[in-house]
Protein backbone atom coordinates (compact mmCIF):
# COMPACT_ATOMS: atom_id res chain seq x y z
CA UNK A 1 0.00 0.00 0.00
CA UNK A 2 1.16 3.24 -1.03
CA UNK A 3 2.61 5.80 2.07
CA UNK A 4 0.48 8.56 2.01
CA UNK A 5 2.89 10.20 4.71
CA UNK A 6 6.24 10.75 2.76
CA UNK A 7 9.45 13.19 2.95
CA UNK A 8 9.78 14.00 -0.59
CA UNK A 9 7.73 13.78 -3.83
CA UNK A 10 10.08 13.63 -6.57
CA UNK A 11 7.83 14.41 -9.98
CA UNK A 12 10.27 13.53 -13.61
CA UNK A 13 11.02 9.98 -15.11
CA UNK A 14 14.51 10.49 -15.75
CA UNK A 15 18.24 8.88 -14.53
CA UNK A 16 18.40 12.64 -13.02
CA UNK A 17 15.86 11.31 -10.39
CA UNK A 18 16.58 8.58 -9.49
CA UNK A 19 19.91 9.40 -8.53
CA UNK A 20 18.48 11.57 -6.27
CA UNK A 21 15.86 9.34 -4.97
CA UNK A 22 18.29 6.79 -3.82
CA UNK A 23 20.64 9.67 -2.36
CA UNK A 24 17.41 10.65 -0.53
CA UNK A 25 16.48 6.81 0.40
CA UNK A 26 20.36 6.28 2.05
CA UNK A 27 19.72 8.97 3.93
CA UNK A 28 16.27 7.52 5.28
CA UNK A 29 14.36 9.50 3.90
CA UNK A 30 11.06 8.26 2.35
CA UNK A 31 10.57 8.81 -1.49
CA UNK A 32 7.57 8.57 -3.79
CA UNK A 33 9.19 8.95 -7.64
CA UNK A 34 6.03 10.02 -10.24
CA UNK A 35 5.94 10.03 -13.70
CA UNK A 36 4.08 12.22 -14.89
CA UNK A 37 4.07 12.66 -18.56
CA UNK A 38 3.58 16.68 -18.02
CA UNK A 39 7.15 16.98 -16.72
CA UNK A 40 10.16 15.88 -17.79
CA UNK A 41 13.58 16.15 -20.20
CA UNK A 42 13.42 15.72 -23.29
CA UNK A 43 15.45 13.52 -25.99
CA UNK A 44 18.07 15.69 -26.34
CA UNK A 45 18.99 15.42 -22.88
CA UNK A 46 18.23 11.91 -22.04
CA UNK A 47 19.73 10.05 -25.31
CA UNK A 48 23.44 10.90 -25.56
CA UNK A 49 26.51 11.38 -23.34
CA UNK A 50 29.93 12.24 -23.75
CA UNK A 51 33.21 10.71 -22.23
CA UNK A 52 32.77 13.63 -18.97
CA UNK A 53 29.45 12.68 -18.59
CA UNK A 54 30.33 9.04 -18.97
CA UNK A 55 33.26 9.11 -16.46
CA UNK A 56 30.93 11.20 -14.05
CA UNK A 57 28.09 8.46 -14.08
CA UNK A 58 31.27 6.03 -13.48
CA UNK A 59 32.87 7.98 -10.41
CA UNK A 60 29.35 8.04 -8.94
CA UNK A 61 28.30 4.40 -9.44
CA UNK A 62 32.14 3.42 -7.98
CA UNK A 63 32.32 5.61 -5.08
CA UNK A 64 28.70 5.82 -4.38
CA UNK A 65 28.02 1.90 -4.55
CA UNK A 66 25.72 1.98 -7.08
CA UNK A 67 25.54 -0.93 -9.30
CA UNK A 68 24.03 0.29 -12.87
CA UNK A 69 26.28 3.58 -12.86
CA UNK A 70 29.39 0.77 -12.47
CA UNK A 71 28.15 -0.74 -15.18
CA UNK A 72 27.25 2.34 -17.32
CA UNK A 73 29.48 1.12 -20.46
CA UNK A 74 26.33 -1.30 -20.59
CA UNK A 75 23.71 1.10 -21.33
CA UNK A 76 26.17 2.54 -24.07
CA UNK A 77 26.45 2.48 -27.88
CA UNK A 78 29.21 4.46 -29.34
CA UNK A 79 27.63 6.64 -32.21
CA UNK A 80 28.92 9.45 -35.02
CA UNK A 81 27.04 12.74 -35.38
CA UNK A 82 26.94 15.02 -38.33
CA UNK A 83 27.07 18.33 -37.36
CA UNK A 84 26.42 20.61 -41.09
CA UNK A 85 27.12 24.37 -40.99
CA UNK A 86 25.16 25.13 -44.16
CA UNK A 87 26.68 22.57 -47.03
CA UNK A 88 30.17 21.81 -44.86
CA UNK A 89 29.90 18.97 -43.10
CA UNK A 90 31.97 18.21 -39.64
CA UNK A 91 31.92 14.34 -38.44
CA UNK A 92 32.27 13.79 -34.87
CA UNK A 93 32.18 10.90 -32.16
CA UNK A 94 34.84 9.39 -32.68
CA UNK A 95 37.94 8.81 -30.79
CA UNK A 96 39.17 12.45 -29.45
CA UNK A 97 41.79 13.02 -32.22
CA UNK A 98 40.03 11.71 -34.76
CA UNK A 99 37.47 14.33 -33.64
CA UNK A 100 40.21 17.49 -33.33
CA UNK A 101 41.58 16.20 -36.94
CA UNK A 102 38.14 16.24 -38.57
CA UNK A 103 37.50 20.12 -36.51
CA UNK A 104 41.04 21.43 -38.27
CA UNK A 105 40.18 19.80 -41.21
CA UNK A 106 37.38 21.60 -41.37
CA UNK A 107 37.54 25.04 -39.81
CA UNK A 108 41.38 24.99 -39.77
CA UNK A 109 41.34 29.08 -39.29
CA UNK A 110 40.10 28.16 -35.74
CA UNK A 111 41.66 24.61 -35.03
CA UNK A 112 44.61 24.50 -36.72
CA UNK A 113 47.99 25.50 -34.73
CA UNK A 114 51.65 25.41 -34.47
CA UNK A 115 51.47 21.98 -32.51
CA UNK A 116 48.56 20.48 -34.81
CA UNK A 117 50.92 19.36 -37.23
CA UNK A 118 53.17 16.89 -35.55
CA UNK A 119 49.89 14.87 -34.28
CA UNK A 120 50.68 12.24 -37.15
CA UNK A 121 52.91 9.46 -35.04
CA UNK A 122 51.27 6.28 -33.99
CA UNK A 123 52.71 7.05 -30.20
CA UNK A 124 51.55 10.55 -30.46
CA UNK A 125 47.87 9.79 -31.64
CA UNK A 126 48.11 6.89 -28.64
CA UNK A 127 49.12 9.75 -26.06
CA UNK A 128 46.10 12.07 -27.36
CA UNK A 129 43.51 9.81 -26.96
CA UNK A 130 45.13 8.56 -23.89
CA UNK A 131 45.16 12.32 -22.81
CA UNK A 132 42.30 13.14 -23.42
CA UNK A 133 40.44 10.02 -21.61
CA UNK A 134 42.75 10.15 -18.61
CA UNK A 135 41.70 13.52 -18.35
CA UNK A 136 37.61 12.71 -18.29
CA UNK A 137 38.44 9.89 -15.66
CA UNK A 138 40.51 12.52 -13.47
CA UNK A 139 38.61 15.49 -13.24
CA UNK A 140 35.47 14.27 -13.42
CA UNK A 141 36.62 11.94 -9.84
CA UNK A 142 38.11 15.45 -8.57
CA UNK A 143 34.68 17.55 -9.47
CA UNK A 144 32.72 14.51 -7.40
CA UNK A 145 34.66 14.63 -4.87
CA UNK A 146 34.45 18.45 -4.06
CA UNK A 147 32.21 20.01 -1.63
CA UNK A 148 32.55 23.54 -2.83
CA UNK A 149 30.39 24.59 -6.05
CA UNK A 150 32.74 27.85 -6.78
CA UNK A 151 35.63 25.29 -7.25
CA UNK A 152 34.48 23.27 -9.90
CA UNK A 153 35.70 25.64 -12.80
CA UNK A 154 39.21 25.98 -11.74
CA UNK A 155 39.41 22.61 -10.58
CA UNK A 156 37.79 21.77 -14.08
CA UNK A 157 40.96 23.60 -15.91
CA UNK A 158 43.55 22.50 -13.30
CA UNK A 159 43.25 19.23 -14.44
CA UNK A 160 43.39 19.44 -18.36
CA UNK A 161 47.30 18.38 -19.84
CA UNK A 162 49.18 21.09 -20.90
CA UNK A 163 48.86 19.81 -24.22
CA UNK A 164 44.82 19.97 -24.59
CA UNK A 165 45.10 22.97 -22.90
CA UNK A 166 47.55 24.53 -25.82
CA UNK A 167 44.62 23.25 -28.13
CA UNK A 168 41.83 24.70 -26.25
CA UNK A 169 43.43 28.20 -25.54
CA UNK A 170 44.17 28.56 -29.48
CA UNK A 171 40.37 27.97 -30.06
CA UNK A 172 39.17 30.03 -27.25
CA UNK A 173 41.39 32.94 -28.18
CA UNK A 174 38.98 33.62 -31.56
CA UNK A 175 36.23 34.77 -29.70
CA UNK A 176 37.69 38.00 -28.77
CA UNK A 177 38.43 38.09 -32.84
CA UNK A 178 35.42 37.95 -34.25
CA UNK A 179 35.39 41.78 -35.56
CA UNK A 180 38.99 40.83 -37.34
CA UNK A 181 36.98 37.61 -39.35
CA UNK A 182 35.57 38.30 -42.64
CA UNK A 183 32.12 37.92 -42.69
CA UNK A 184 31.60 34.26 -44.30
CA UNK A 185 34.25 33.30 -41.90
CA UNK A 186 32.00 35.37 -39.28
CA UNK A 187 28.89 33.39 -39.97
CA UNK A 188 30.29 29.84 -40.18
CA UNK A 189 32.17 30.38 -36.57
CA UNK A 190 28.78 31.38 -35.35
CA UNK A 191 26.54 29.07 -36.44
CA UNK A 192 28.71 26.41 -35.22
CA UNK A 193 28.90 27.53 -31.69
CA UNK A 194 25.41 28.44 -31.56
CA UNK A 195 24.24 25.09 -33.08
CA UNK A 196 26.91 22.78 -30.95
CA UNK A 197 25.81 24.82 -27.45
CA UNK A 198 22.79 24.05 -28.17
CA UNK A 199 23.53 19.86 -28.58
CA UNK A 200 25.31 20.43 -25.67
CA UNK A 201 25.09 22.08 -23.50
CA UNK A 202 20.82 23.29 -23.80
CA UNK A 203 22.23 26.72 -24.39
CA UNK A 204 21.50 28.99 -27.67
CA UNK A 205 24.61 31.85 -27.93
CA UNK A 206 27.50 32.84 -30.45
CA UNK A 207 29.50 32.95 -27.12
CA UNK A 208 30.11 31.87 -23.63
CA UNK A 209 31.87 32.26 -20.45
CA UNK A 210 35.53 30.71 -20.38
CA UNK A 211 34.13 27.31 -18.71
CA UNK A 212 31.31 27.11 -21.02
CA UNK A 213 33.95 27.12 -23.89
CA UNK A 214 36.27 25.19 -22.18
CA UNK A 215 33.63 22.15 -21.82
CA UNK A 216 32.53 22.86 -25.01
CA UNK A 217 35.92 22.15 -26.44
CA UNK A 218 36.09 18.73 -24.74
CA UNK A 219 32.52 17.65 -25.69
CA UNK A 220 33.36 18.31 -29.20
CA UNK A 221 36.59 16.07 -29.19
CA UNK A 222 35.05 13.94 -27.07
CA UNK A 223 33.71 10.29 -28.37
CA UNK A 224 29.76 9.93 -28.93
CA UNK A 225 27.19 7.57 -26.83
CA UNK A 226 24.06 6.60 -27.79
CA UNK A 227 22.09 5.94 -23.69
CA UNK A 228 19.86 3.16 -23.38
CA UNK A 229 18.18 5.94 -21.06
CA UNK A 230 15.04 3.66 -20.46
CA UNK A 231 16.90 0.26 -19.53
CA UNK A 232 19.02 2.60 -17.45
CA UNK A 233 15.98 3.44 -15.49
CA UNK A 234 14.57 0.75 -15.44
CA UNK A 235 17.76 -1.10 -13.43
CA UNK A 236 17.84 2.51 -11.15
CA UNK A 237 14.22 1.61 -10.61
CA UNK A 238 15.22 -1.33 -8.97
CA UNK A 239 17.33 -0.29 -6.87
CA UNK A 240 15.16 2.90 -6.14
CA UNK A 241 12.48 0.42 -4.78
CA UNK A 242 14.86 -2.18 -3.05
CA UNK A 243 16.05 1.04 -0.93
CA UNK A 244 12.70 1.36 0.29
CA UNK A 245 11.50 4.25 -2.05
CA UNK A 246 7.87 4.25 -3.81
CA UNK A 247 6.88 4.69 -7.67
CA UNK A 248 3.56 5.74 -9.79
CA UNK A 249 3.43 5.89 -13.62
CA UNK A 250 0.50 8.35 -12.92
CA UNK A 251 -0.31 11.99 -13.31
CA UNK A 252 -1.15 14.45 -10.32
CA UNK A 253 -5.04 14.85 -10.41
CA UNK A 254 -5.08 17.56 -7.28
CA UNK A 255 -2.68 20.03 -6.18
CA UNK A 256 -3.88 21.20 -2.61
CA UNK A 257 -1.95 24.70 -1.26
CA UNK A 258 -1.86 26.69 1.78
CA UNK A 259 0.29 29.52 2.75
CA UNK A 260 3.06 29.03 0.11
CA UNK A 261 2.83 25.46 1.31
CA UNK A 262 1.78 22.06 -1.10
CA UNK A 263 -0.10 20.25 1.81
CA UNK A 264 -1.20 17.44 -0.26
CA UNK A 265 -2.12 15.84 -3.43
CA UNK A 266 -4.29 13.47 -5.09
CA UNK A 267 -3.40 10.86 -8.12
CA UNK A 268 -5.55 9.74 -11.12
CA UNK A 269 -5.18 6.46 -9.54
CA UNK A 270 -7.80 7.89 -6.60
CA UNK A 271 -5.94 6.78 -3.99
CA UNK A 272 -6.61 9.05 -1.22
CA UNK A 273 -4.20 12.52 -0.26
CA UNK A 274 -0.78 12.04 0.03
CA UNK A 275 0.82 14.67 2.06
CA UNK A 276 4.54 15.45 1.21
CA UNK A 277 7.08 17.66 3.53
CA UNK A 278 9.07 18.62 0.32
CA UNK A 279 8.22 18.42 -3.65
CA UNK A 280 10.63 18.29 -6.34
CA UNK A 281 10.42 18.85 -10.47
CA UNK A 282 13.44 17.34 -12.25
CA UNK A 283 12.96 18.36 -15.70
CA UNK A 284 12.63 21.21 -18.76
CA UNK A 285 8.98 23.24 -18.09
CA UNK A 286 6.32 22.16 -16.15
CA UNK A 287 3.06 22.14 -19.20
CA UNK A 288 -0.67 21.75 -17.73
CA UNK A 289 0.26 21.80 -14.08
CA UNK A 290 -0.58 24.32 -11.22
CA UNK A 291 2.67 25.67 -11.30
CA UNK A 292 5.40 27.63 -13.16
CA UNK A 293 8.73 28.68 -12.84
CA UNK A 294 10.23 32.45 -11.94
CA UNK A 295 12.73 32.88 -14.54
CA UNK A 296 13.50 35.89 -16.50
CA UNK A 297 15.30 33.66 -18.95
CA UNK A 298 14.44 33.82 -22.42
CA UNK A 299 13.85 30.19 -23.98
CA UNK A 300 13.26 27.88 -26.87
CA UNK A 301 11.33 24.52 -27.14
CA UNK A 302 11.48 21.77 -29.20
CA UNK A 303 8.84 20.54 -32.29
CA UNK A 304 9.15 17.00 -33.05
CA UNK A 305 8.25 16.46 -36.68
CA UNK A 306 8.21 12.59 -38.27
CA UNK A 307 8.18 12.80 -41.97
CA UNK A 308 6.91 8.96 -43.33
CA UNK A 309 8.27 8.83 -47.13
CA UNK A 310 7.19 6.83 -49.48
CA UNK A 311 9.94 5.01 -50.80
CA UNK A 312 13.00 3.91 -48.75
CA UNK A 313 15.61 6.23 -47.99
CA UNK A 314 19.20 6.16 -49.66
CA UNK A 315 21.70 3.62 -47.96
CA UNK A 316 24.07 6.86 -46.53
CA UNK A 317 21.12 8.83 -44.65
CA UNK A 318 19.99 5.80 -43.10
CA UNK A 319 20.57 5.46 -39.03
CA UNK A 320 22.43 8.98 -39.02
CA UNK A 321 21.75 11.59 -36.83
CA UNK A 322 22.21 14.74 -38.34
CA UNK A 323 22.21 18.65 -37.02
CA UNK A 324 21.79 21.42 -39.25
CA UNK A 325 22.38 25.27 -38.78
CA UNK A 326 23.41 28.04 -41.26
CA UNK A 327 24.32 31.83 -40.91
CA UNK A 328 21.22 32.72 -42.10
CA UNK A 329 19.28 30.29 -39.85
CA UNK A 330 20.98 32.02 -36.38
CA UNK A 331 18.58 35.03 -34.78
CA UNK A 332 15.64 33.46 -36.27
CA UNK A 333 13.09 31.79 -34.83
CA UNK A 334 14.14 28.42 -35.92
CA UNK A 335 17.77 28.92 -35.64
CA UNK A 336 19.00 24.79 -35.78
CA UNK A 337 17.49 21.15 -36.20
CA UNK A 338 18.25 17.89 -35.82
CA UNK A 339 17.30 14.71 -37.28
CA UNK A 340 17.49 11.06 -36.87
CA UNK A 341 16.76 9.07 -40.16
CA UNK A 342 15.35 5.31 -40.04
CA UNK A 343 14.85 3.21 -43.10
CA UNK A 344 11.60 4.64 -44.46
CA UNK A 345 11.37 7.93 -41.95
CA UNK A 346 13.19 10.95 -40.28
CA UNK A 347 12.19 11.94 -36.86
CA UNK A 348 13.00 15.91 -36.43
CA UNK A 349 13.71 17.68 -33.35
CA UNK A 350 13.33 21.37 -34.25
CA UNK A 351 14.43 24.24 -31.99
CA UNK A 352 11.88 26.94 -31.56
CA UNK A 353 11.43 30.11 -30.22
CA UNK A 354 8.64 29.83 -26.93
CA UNK A 355 6.05 31.56 -27.89
CA UNK A 356 2.67 31.20 -25.08
CA UNK A 357 -0.12 29.93 -26.61
CA UNK A 358 1.20 28.84 -30.06
CA UNK A 359 -0.23 25.78 -31.65
CA UNK A 360 1.01 23.20 -33.83
CA UNK A 361 -2.13 24.06 -36.84
CA UNK A 362 -0.93 27.90 -37.03
CA UNK A 363 2.72 26.80 -37.71
CA UNK A 364 2.30 23.18 -39.51
CA UNK A 365 2.32 24.32 -43.20
CA UNK A 366 5.17 26.93 -43.05
CA UNK A 367 7.37 24.38 -40.79
CA UNK A 368 6.75 21.39 -43.28
CA UNK A 369 7.72 23.32 -46.06
CA UNK A 370 10.84 24.63 -44.07
CA UNK A 371 11.89 21.35 -43.88
CA UNK A 372 11.46 20.06 -46.86
CA UNK A 373 13.64 23.15 -48.34
CA UNK A 374 16.46 22.26 -45.60
CA UNK A 375 16.37 18.72 -47.11
CA UNK A 376 16.38 19.60 -50.57
CA UNK A 377 19.62 22.09 -50.14
CA UNK A 378 21.70 19.55 -48.40
CA UNK A 379 20.90 16.46 -50.65
CA UNK A 380 19.83 18.10 -53.61
CA UNK A 381 20.64 14.89 -55.17
CA UNK A 382 17.90 12.95 -53.57
CA UNK A 383 13.90 13.17 -54.48
CA UNK A 384 12.03 13.62 -50.75
CA UNK A 385 8.31 12.45 -51.39
CA UNK A 386 6.38 12.64 -48.05
CA UNK A 387 3.49 9.95 -47.46
CA UNK A 388 2.78 11.29 -43.49
CA UNK A 389 3.79 14.31 -41.86
CA UNK A 390 3.30 14.25 -37.80
CA UNK A 391 4.13 17.05 -35.48
CA UNK A 392 4.33 17.38 -31.48
CA UNK A 393 6.12 19.51 -28.94
CA UNK A 394 8.65 18.00 -26.61
CA UNK A 395 9.13 18.54 -22.91
CA UNK A 396 13.01 19.56 -24.22
CA UNK A 397 14.14 23.66 -23.14
CA UNK A 398 16.86 25.60 -24.53
CA UNK A 399 18.00 29.06 -22.69
CA UNK A 400 19.05 31.79 -24.80
CA UNK A 401 22.22 33.66 -23.34
CA UNK A 402 22.27 37.40 -24.92
CA UNK A 403 25.29 38.27 -23.11
CA UNK A 404 27.42 38.90 -26.03
CA UNK A 405 30.78 39.22 -24.08
CA UNK A 406 30.16 36.55 -22.42
CA UNK A 407 33.55 35.14 -22.96
CA UNK A 408 34.91 37.58 -20.99
CA UNK A 409 33.55 35.60 -17.73
CA UNK A 410 35.30 32.80 -16.16
CA UNK A 411 31.42 31.18 -15.03
CA UNK A 412 28.27 31.10 -16.43
CA UNK A 413 26.33 33.86 -14.99
CA UNK A 414 23.18 31.45 -13.93
CA UNK A 415 25.27 29.47 -11.30
CA UNK A 416 24.23 31.42 -8.40
CA UNK A 417 20.35 31.38 -9.33
CA UNK A 418 18.00 28.90 -7.94
CA UNK A 419 14.73 28.99 -9.50
CA UNK A 420 11.40 29.56 -7.65
CA UNK A 421 8.21 27.31 -8.33
CA UNK A 422 5.25 29.27 -7.95
CA UNK A 423 1.42 28.59 -7.29
CA UNK A 424 -0.52 28.71 -10.42
CA UNK A 425 -4.04 27.57 -9.09
CA UNK A 426 -6.21 30.53 -10.18
CA UNK A 427 -5.74 33.75 -12.49
CA UNK A 428 -3.30 36.73 -11.16
CA UNK A 429 -2.34 34.22 -8.34
CA UNK A 430 1.66 33.26 -8.49
CA UNK A 431 2.59 33.10 -5.25
CA UNK A 432 6.26 31.23 -3.99
CA UNK A 433 5.38 27.70 -2.70
CA UNK A 434 8.28 26.99 -0.26
CA UNK A 435 8.83 23.41 -0.08
CA UNK A 436 8.82 22.78 -3.40
CA UNK A 437 11.76 22.63 -5.58
CA UNK A 438 13.04 23.02 -9.58
CA UNK A 439 16.07 21.04 -10.95
CA UNK A 440 16.69 21.55 -14.78
CA UNK A 441 17.98 24.11 -17.38
CA UNK A 442 16.33 27.24 -16.18
CA UNK A 443 19.02 26.77 -12.80
CA UNK A 444 21.96 24.99 -13.15
CA UNK A 445 25.19 26.25 -15.11
CA UNK A 446 25.38 26.28 -18.57
CA UNK A 447 27.30 22.52 -19.08
CA UNK A 448 24.09 20.03 -19.83
CA UNK A 449 24.23 16.77 -18.39
CA UNK A 450 27.45 17.70 -16.84
CA UNK A 451 25.54 20.49 -15.08
CA UNK A 452 22.66 18.26 -14.28
CA UNK A 453 24.78 15.83 -12.60
CA UNK A 454 26.79 18.03 -10.53
CA UNK A 455 23.83 20.09 -9.67
CA UNK A 456 21.79 17.04 -8.19
CA UNK A 457 24.86 15.44 -6.26
CA UNK A 458 24.85 18.25 -4.33
CA UNK A 459 21.39 18.94 -3.60
CA UNK A 460 21.17 15.09 -2.59
CA UNK A 461 23.24 15.37 -0.46
CA UNK A 462 22.21 18.75 1.02
CA UNK A 463 18.20 18.15 1.16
Amino acid sequence: MLNKDIDYALVGHNFITFLLSVGLLNRGKKVLVLDDDRFNYGDFFTNSLTLLDVEFLRTWGELGDLLPLKNIDDYLSPSEIYFFVGKKQIVLGDTPLRNYRELCRKFPELFLNDKTGSLSFENEILDFNKSYNDFCAKTTRAIFIEKKSHKISKLFENSIPSELLYHFEHFFSHFSKKDEMSEVARGEFNSLIFMTRGFFQSRLNTTGSRSEIMHLFFSLISPYFKLDHERLIQDLLKVHQFSGGEFKKLNLADLKFQSGLVKSFELESFEGLIKPKKMAFIGGYPVGLPIRLKTSSSSYNCLNVTLDFKSPLPALLKEKKLLFSSPMKIGTDRPFWEVNFKDQNAVFNIILAKREGIKIEFIEERVFSLLLADLDFLFPEYIFEVEKCSMKFTLDVFIEDKDYNAYKRLDSSLSTKLVHVLEDSAPLLFSRLKNVLYFGPYNEDALGTFSSLIEIKKWRETL
